[in-house]
């Protein structure tokens, strides 16, 4: 069996009008077209859809059912034409993004709900993973894209910083250092810190370092962590101090005191995605990143 689309529409407008002229009219045709598609959709059908007199047309007991069931596939057809364009464009779909921690208290928040507000369709699926999870993750396709500090990439993998800022120090609450409004990076050699392993964010890490020996000190590690929010709970407990990115100052902590640090370093994060992943929603967002970050 073969039925024409367009029959499927003539007999419609038709039905919804039960007159061949302004059926026509609407349709943009003329009568005679009409008159011979709809015929030889009943023919197609082995059915008579319709009753006609030279005053009126009504529609069968097969007409009515098949007008409703038309109605249907139209509409599933023209929902599956819009929702297709829409995934084209970027507008409808899913996108999977991989954050690390530190980005959850910065930029992750103000980025997705840029992306959100501009494309509400979109489903945006979202998982915390460390830093040296990242790549893998990108890489094997199980994320789209990624929200992290710079580091060390494969081959096949872009990035695009769109967040800075700076160090801050955490120190417990009764420190003595705690008492002042702002400290140098000096001012905390020899206290034990409290840090995370090289191989879990390595440009973080040498970021930290590197800040504490352009100051004349190597950090004196007492503890290694794997996340921020667990090193300002560390220092909360009177286990050491930190150097931090300044949006870690939000958790508010009790018994943690964030102080700004003069002559310290900024930290940058940025999207990293699969050079080789088409998928229209990652585009969309990858716009929404550039303009966040002041590049578009």
């Amino acid at each position: 069996m073969t039925i024409d689309l367009r029959q499927l529409r003539y007999f419609v407008t038709l039905a919804d009008t039960l007159h061949f002229g302004r059926a026509a009219t609407l349709l943009h045709i003329s009568q005679p077209p009409l008159s011979r598609q709809v015929a030889a959709l009943e023919e197609e059908l082995c059915v008579s859809l319709l009753k006609r007199s030279t005053r009126l047309v009504e529609l069968t007991a097969a007409g009515r059912h098949f007008h409703e069931q038309a109605k249907r596939i139209i509409a599933g057809l023209d929902t599956a034409v819009r929702s297709t364009q829409a995934i084209e464009r970027g507008e409808l779909g899913v996108l999977r993004v991989g954050f690390t921690m530190a980005a959850a208290w910065s930029v992750l928040p103000p980025l997705i709900k840029r992306y959100s507000d501009a494309f509400p369709q979109a489903d945006v699926q979202l998982s915390e993973v460390l830093p040296k999870e990242l790549n893998d993750a990108l890489m094997s396709g199980n994320v789209d894209v990624g929200i992290a500090f710079p580091w060390q990439r494969p081959p096949g993998l872009e990035y695009l910083a769109v967040h800075t800022e700076p160090l801050c120090a955490v120190v417990p609450s009764d420190h003595r250092l705690a008492q002042g409004d702002e400290i140098a990076v000096s001012d905390l050699a020899g206290e034990p810190f409290i840090t995370f392993p090289a191989t879990t964010a390595p440009a973080l890490h040498e970021l930290v370092i590197g800040c504490c020996r352009e100051h004349g000190f190597e950090p004196r590690i007492r503890l290694e962590t794997h996340l921020q929010q667990s090193i300002v709970n560390l220092v909360a407990e009177g286990l050491g101090v930190s150097l931090v990115p300044q949006s870690m100052s939000k958790m508010r902590l009790a018994g943690a005191k964030f102080l700004p640090v003069s002559g310290t370093r900024m930290v940058e994060q940025g999207v990293i995605w699969a050079a080789g992943n088409d998928s229209p929603c990652l585009a969309r967002f990858l716009e929404c990143a550039r303009a966040f970050g002041g590049l578009a």
